[in-house]
Parts: structure tokens; sequence; C-alpha cells
């Protein structure tokens, strides 16, 4: 699973100033910021980069594995997951690594954060139920609340750009399936509802 993702760059991209404009012919910015994990040292840690592929920086740096990078809406802080206490669970950071908090803090599986739009939460799994669930906190890790309940895995979860709703994913009818929640977790509704895989939702901006 982490092989696929690092194949995939697991890279998001965020502005961190300047001008975002121009076609796709003027080539990468060089104003824009990539995060991405890598385990080019030996460990799966979280660097960033130029738009342009110049600069790579490495972010973390411990015997444990940190990937997933998710950047905060202002591009001042980036969420991740990271094994370093033992099992998966959720830090924040600031843009250039310093100050890396454990939000989470759980004896159980945290994992796969999302910002809202407005920065102000973010969701995750959770297997504290012993089972996957979506769940949300504020950005500090305090209020952390469970938004599904349900025997079969729920997961994948990201905003809507109004931060109204939350798409993610659910096992809950035999299969996985697309579904969609409001953000207090109300809603739940089955989008694709078919037979096939329907995995890894995102929103249009």
């Amino acid at each position: 699973m982490l092989g696929v993702a690092t194949a995939m760059a697991a890279a998001l991209l965020a502005g961190c100033g300047g001008d975002s404009g121009g076609s796709p012919a003027d080539g990468p910015s060089a104003d824009a910021a990539i995060a991405f994990f890598s385990d080019r040292d030996g460990n799966y840690e979280i660097y960033v980069m130029k738009g342009d592929g110049s600069g790579q920086t490495r972010l973390t740096d411990n015997p444990a594995r940190d990937y997933w990078p998710v950047w905060s809406p202002d591009g001042s802080k980036i969420a991740f997951t990271s094994e370093r206490d033992g099992n998966r669970q959720v830090y924040v950071m600031n843009a250039d690594g310093t100050n890396q908090i454990n939000l989470t803090n759980s004896s159980a599986w945290e994992y796969w954060s999302s910002w809202s739009p407005d920065g102000s939460k973010i969701a995750y799994v959770s297997r504290a139920d012993g089972n996957e669930e979506i769940c949300v906190m504020n950005a500090d890790g305090s209020n952390q609340t469970a938004l599904t309940n349900d025997p079969e895995a729920d997961r994948a979860p990201v905003w809507s750009p109004d931060g109204s709703k939350i798409a993610f994913t659910s096992e809950r009818d035999g299969n996985a399936d697309i579904y969609v929640m409001n953000a207090d977790g109300s809603g739940q509704t089955n989008l694709t509802n078919d037979g096939a895989v329907d995995n890894n939702p995102r929103w249009a901006p």
C-alpha cells in the first residue's frame, strides 16, 4: 500500500506565495511547494521540494516511518502519519519541519488525515473501536469525535471545498463504495452503490 503511494509520489501541491498563474506550457512553478514521502534514506520520511523539483529537503528524521503528508490550507503546517510511537498516529508540524506534535496520541491506530478548508479541523481514520472509522478533531488535537460507527471499514475522508461535507470510502454494503456525509456525520449516503471497488474520493476544487 505504501509502495503504491510512493510510486504515485504521494505529493500534495500547495501555494507558498508568489504568482501561481500561467499555463501548463510554462512548466512547473518554483513558487509552489510539494510535500512527499520517500525511502531514499532507508526509511520513509517526509520531504518538501519546490515546484520545479529543486530544493529537496527532508523534514522528518527518525527510525520509524513518516508518510502521507497533507498541507494545511494556508500552507503553514503539514499533517502526516507517523509510526514513531509504536503505532500509526496523526502528527502535525510547521512547514519547515519544526515543532512536530502527536495530535491523536492514542494506543489505537490513527491515520489518513484531511484538513478542513478553513484549517480549523482535521478528519482522520481511527481504529479505536477495532475497526476503521472516520473521526474529526480540532487542528490542535482537541475534541476528537467519531463521525461513523459501522462494523465495516470507513476510510479515506476528504472535505468538500466549502467544508460542509466529507466524502469517504466505506465497505458497509459488502464492498468499497464512495459515501458522503455532512461534516457533523449526519446524512451518510452511498453515492456509487455498485458491485465494483470504488475508492479514494477527491472533490473538484
